[in-house]
């Protein structure tokens, strides 16, 4: 993936966890490893590798919101 695309899936990432968000569908601290690592959407200086890891997490805060119950062990295979 080019690191333009990354900088726009962080970006649309963030927009689906505001939604949540104001929808309240998220878990408590779903999102807290996300919000103590430093990238942000607009940070275009970031390296493509702190970009991928933010999406990452907050990858993983939509589904422990989504699925907050479940084993997510699962969805690591």
């Amino acid at each position: 993936m080019r690191h333009d695309e990354l900088l726009n899936l962080h970006a649309l990432l963030r927009e689906i966890r505001k939604d949540m968000e104001q929808r309240g569908d998220t878990s408590p601290d779903a999102f807290a490893a996300y919000d103590y690592q430093h990238t942000r959407p607009m940070h275009l200086h970031r390296t493509k590798r702190d970009h991928k890891r933010a999406v990452r997490l907050l990858f993983w805060g939509i589904i422990q919101s989504i699925e907050p119950e479940n084993d997510l062990s699962i969805a690591r295979c």
